[in-house]
């Protein structure tokens, strides 16, 4: 069998020399030579290549050999390269992982996401921005918690400047809700005067034993009508029982200003009023508002009582003089419901207005309109309120009024200087007017006695002969009763209370 050359040499190239000198000489001289003739050629092949590749892979042209140099440019034709551009490999990050440029810039754009639009970009920014709002707003409320309780545990001392400046805003807020809080219970006031006996008023007639003593000229008339709490949203929407509102007329045979600076007198109040036994001033709101405590005596069965009322007074252009009251609470002097031996029963003054004028008829006398509701508290039955109030309406106001009319006609002269040097020395802020002001009634007891009032409008006429305006005062007398014409006087001017009140707030 004849062998090809070829797969002869691979297959002796398989095995050591030693084998192979065994195959060749067990093959025979034939097989010995052709075997010898290949070694040969395969030997001078192998040495004539060396050369070339050592002078290839030290430099190129190092000898000068023809045939070497033509060796080189035969190898560096066979071995040449192709160009490949580095820094593109480089640039597509797979370089040093074997990864083709092509493959990655494939997979890169494949795995581009779309970019949002500037819609959403706004969207989440504000969204971000709300958020961080609202973190701030917590972190401003813990920061502030944090120091008023360091300010209390007395660790750091509060700015004072910071402190003043809240105080005066609270303030000033408290006084404007106070002076609307006024207006409101002098707008109710106006309207129990011009309701009529058609409305549920009754007349109330002076006690017969009594009537010679404290009302023979009938100047003074009133009337009666029970009605829920009238304190508007401040009222107790739990509360359904009815209390005794009443509204008197009287006319003082003495000058306006000579009864309002009898009134606001303190020493002057036991005179004329012996319900309030005990009083005192709880906070001011403002010159002319404020808080006061008094407390009753025992009435008939009705244990002493005790009240915490807001108190308000302001002058009309015509120089008319309006006291409003109504009751609130106050943390200094908590309320206790139930009668107890050693203490007073919570009473309240529901809602009341007191307006004090120029009589029509005659400029020398003054005209007082009272108008009052309140609640005798401690959870009194029904029909032992209405026992009380008959026997008390028939002789209380009557002898009120007659008391001050008797006091302010004897003490005449002392009132009037007491009044003009008031106006003397006054040093109050245009819009306030120095006239002492005050009254006392069962349910407060309030005194300014060095003035402080909202002028309406203006100068108020101290004098007779200083009026230019026509007064506005309720008549007496009639068993219908006449409403306060104040918003006729407003309307004429042009100017209301609002106004006046809005502008002199004082701190």
């Amino acid at each position: 069998m004849t062998i090809p050359k070829r797969e002869l040499f691979l297959l002796l190239s398989l095995f050591s020399t030693s084998a192979t000198n065994y195959v060749c000489s067990a093959s025979g001289p034939s097989f010995s030579h052709l075997v010898q003739g290949i070694s040969r050629r395969g030997q001078a092949a192998l040495t004539r290549s060396i050369p070339a590749l050592s002078v290839y892979d030290v430099r190129e042209g190092i000898s000068s050999t023809n045939t070497l140099e033509v060796a080189v440019k035969r190898k560096k034709r066979k071995l040449a390269l192709p160009k490949v551009d580095i820094a593109s490999h480089l640039d597509g990050g797979g370089f040093y992982y074997g990864i083709a440029p092509k493959t990655l810039s494939e997979v890169s754009r494949s795995s581009e996401t779309q970019r949002p639009s500037l819609s959403d970009s706004m969207f989440e920014a504000l969204e971000e921005l709300r958020i961080l709002r609202q973190e701030m707003e917590t972190m401003r409320k813990e920061m502030q918690t944090l120091k008023r309780k360091m300010i209390i545990d007395g660790e750091i001392e509060e700015d004072s400047e910071e402190a003043n400046a809240r105080a005066l805003m609270a303030r000033r807020r408290r006084q404007k809700e106070y002076e609307k809080l006024a207006k409101e219970i002098e707008k109710w006031a106006q309207t129990m005067l011009q309701e009529s006996e058609e409305d549920g008023w009754k007349e109330v007639t002076c006690n017969k034993m009594m009537q010679k003593s404290l009302n023979p000229t009938g100047r003074t008339t009133a009337y009666m009508k029970w009605m829920k709490d009238s304190r508007g949203d401040k009222a107790d929407v739990n509360d359904s029982t009815e209390y005794p509102c009443i509204k008197c007329y009287s006319t003082i045979d003495a000058p306006l200003e000579d009864v309002c600076t009898y009134l606001s007198q303190e020493s002057a109040s036991s005179e004329y009023n012996d319900l309030v036994v005990k009083y005192k001033d709880v906070e001011d709101i403002s010159p002319n508002a404020k808080i006061c405590w008094s407390q009753s005596p025992q009435i008939l069965f009705l244990k002493p009582r005790d009240f915490v009322t807001f108190c308000h007074h302001r002058w009309k252009r015509d120089g008319t003089e309006v006291i409003l009251n109504q009751a609130c609470d106050h943390p200094d002097f908590p309320a206790t419901m139930q009668e107890k031996v050693g203490k007073a029963c919570r009473a309240y003054a529901i809602r009341g207005a007191n307006f004090l004028s120029r009589c029509p008829e005659d400029p020398e006398k003054t005209t007082i309109t009272i108008v009052a509701h309140a609640n005798p508290g401690g959870n009194v039955p029904q029909w032992a309120a209405k026992t009380a109030v008959n026997a008390l309406a028939p002789i209380e106001p009557f002898k009120l009024f007659h008391k001050i009319n008797a006091n302010v006609q004897r003490s005449r002269p002392q009132l009037r200087q007491r009044l003009q040097e008031a106006e003397m020395v006054s040093t109050l802020p245009s819009g306030r007017s120095p006239r002492p002001a005050g009254m006392a009634q069962l349910g407060y007891a309030c005194f300014w006695p060095n003035g402080g009032g909202i002028k309406e409008g203006g100068t108020i006429p101290f004098s007779n002969s200083e009026e230019s305006e026509e007064s506005s005062s309720p008549s007496q007398g009639s068993k219908v009763s006449q409403p306060v014409n104040s918003e006729a006087a407003e309307s004429a001017d042009g100017d209301s209370s609002g106004s006046s009140t809005d502008d002199h707030v004082e701190s």
